[in-house]
């Protein structure tokens, strides 16, 4: 039986080329919006990308190559994680919270609540966040659209009773 033929680089750059606001966007919110961060992990997302490559069997289906791209690149953000040692701020560096913004308190409470959530529930969130629909949700993560429905309801509960409202 004849191995299938290995994708090209130039194959690879197209697709990179395509789905790269999806990574971005991932890498983004995985870094808390650090850009430094985030320009890091897109490295080692792309890297990852480029080994795992072969596995791809969408074909021309855009819709399919956005859903691996996605669920590669969250694959690779959660191993990234699970490596990385926490960081650690020496106090004397904590401004007091009146001097913050609006949007940084926002992103605060937002980084709050997504801790409290296991990695299915982050993902699932993040998704929603990032605009996908519950039938691109349930595509991506391999459950019906119905069952979106129900664990975002279950998380929506959950953020509430933990946060108090």
């Amino acid at each position: 039986m004849d191995k299938p033929a290995r994708k090209s680089y130039a194959d690879y750059e197209a697709f990179m080329l395509r789905h790269r606001v999806t990574v971005w966007r991932a890498c983004c919110r995985f870094a808390h919006n650090d850009k430094e961060l985030a320009r890091d992990l897109v490295q080692e997302v792309y890297l990852a990308l480029w080994l795992r490559f072969d596995q791809l069997e969408a074909g021309d289906n855009p819709w399919q190559q956005r859903v691996w791209a996605w669920r590669a690149t969250l694959s690779v953000l959660v191993d990234l994680y699970r490596k990385r040692k926490p960081a650690t701020v020496p106090l004397d560096t904590v401004r007091d919270l009146s001097d913050h913004s609006a949007a940084a308190e926002m992103a605060e409470l937002i980084d709050d609540l997504m801790s409290r959530l296991d990695d299915e529930e982050r993902r699932m969130l993040q998704m929603r966040l990032d605009g996908y629909d519950a039938t691109e949700i349930g595509r991506a993560l391999g459950i019906e659209r119905n069952a979106v429905y129900q664990r975002m309801n279950r998380i929506i509960n959950k953020l509430r009773k933990e946060y108090g409202r």
